[in-house]
């Protein structure tokens, strides 16, 4: 598979092409993109007959800030009225077995409109690869993926389990809680479950643990923590929810969220405060190298134009700070699905 194929939030698409070029050409692959405004998705194509499979077998699917979700492919296969699955099925003999094939689409209005066919064409689908022995319960780890333009072309491509999204079209879609005092729980939610491994999560998120919020009001991210039974320092001047107070497990400081110190070291930090991102990432910096807290989560609010250039000076301006201070530390980053013109950061101090 020469090529790849990068879903991403519609409007995202120069951000996700140029965080690929970069990545890419620092592991020695050079190609182009092809970039669609609004399509929700970006091809890089690339000169070597199998680069975009290699590639995608080296890359960290949490430090892929843009992509949710990332498949090698070939060229776009036209389809045949009536032999959509006969098309498909033929380029799906060059490719490697798999477990398991999905069919989807961008996420967008456009795309939404072949609903319909997707749910037409997905038995007929997983019979035609069964059939041909082109799915194999051996080859674990392995999904094909149909990605529909229209109805007469689509992109058949593979994806690997070392650096993937394990949710359709990439999208972790999560319910509102009734209790919620605002929709941005979701995104500190979707934070743990996307940064914070299954296996890791009794251990990193745990009933007597504290935890510092900075901007917190009205307490959508504090909620996250208190429904796990840990304590917060609530840090904002604005009203924090009656309901969560009412825990006594929240500490409501009404202070500047960039001049409070913790008066002991807390097991989380999390900010999602309106403000420049540098300003933000040097805060965050500045809590990890004092020693105030080893885990932090943050939302970086990013402008409307060279945003990923925008997120790598941020990433630097980290890193020298916390080399400088002696920190080791590892960091994921996403644009998550309940994130908007924001990326969220999460590092933990080694």
């Amino acid at each position: 598979m020469k090529n790849v194929l990068v879903y991403c939030r519609q409007g995202f698409e120069k951000d996700c092409a140029a965080e690929l070029s970069e990545v890419a050409n620092s592991k020695g692959f050079y190609g182009y993109a092809k970039v669609v405004a609004d399509a929700g998705f970006i091809v890089y194509n690339f000169d070597q007959a199998d680069a975009g499979e290699t590639l995608i077998k080296q890359l960290d699917f949490n430090r892929l800030i843009f992509a949710r979700q990332i498949i090698a492919v070939n060229d776009v296969i036209e389809l045949e009225q009536g032999g959509r699955v006969e098309s498909l099925l033929a380029a799906a003999r060059e490719l490697p077995l798999a477990e398991e094939i999905w069919i989807e689409t961008a996420d967008t209005n456009e795309a939404k409109a072949l609903s319909n066919l997707i749910k037409k064409l997905e038995k007929p689908l997983r019979e035609g690869w069964k059939k041909s022995g082109v799915l194999r319960n051996k080859a674990v780890g392995v999904r094909h993926h149909v990605f529909m333009l229209d109805g007469e072309s689509a992109y058949l491509g593979v994806s690997y389990a070392a650096c993937r999204s394990e949710f359709p079209m990439g999208i972790r879609r999560l319910r509102f809680p009734a209790a919620g005092p605002s929709r941005s729980t979701l995104k500190l939610e979707e934070a743990f479950l996307q940064f914070v491994p299954e296996k890791a999560r009794e251990a990193n998120l745990t009933e007597g643990m504290t935890a510092v919020d900075l901007g917190a009001a009205p307490g959508g991210w504090t909620y996250q923590f208190v429904k796990k039974g840990i304590h917060v320092i609530a840090i904002d001047n604005g009203p924090m929810q009656k309901e969560l107070m009412a825990t006594g497990l929240v500490q409501h400081e009404k202070a500047d969220g960039f001049k409070y110190e913790p008066p002991y070291t807390v097991d989380w930090l999390v900010c999602d405060m309106v403000e420049r991102p540098i300003k933000v990432a040097e805060l965050m910096a500045k809590w990890l190298a004092s020693g105030w807290t080893r885990r932090a989560i943050f939302n970086l609010k990013l402008p409307m134009k060279k945003r990923y250039q925008e997120v790598t000076l941020c990433l630097q301006a980290m890193d020298e700070l916390l080399r400088k201070a002696g920190v080791s530390y590892q960091y994921q980053i996403k644009h998550l699905y309940h994130d908007r013109e924001e990326v969220t950061v999460c590092i933990i101090v080694c």
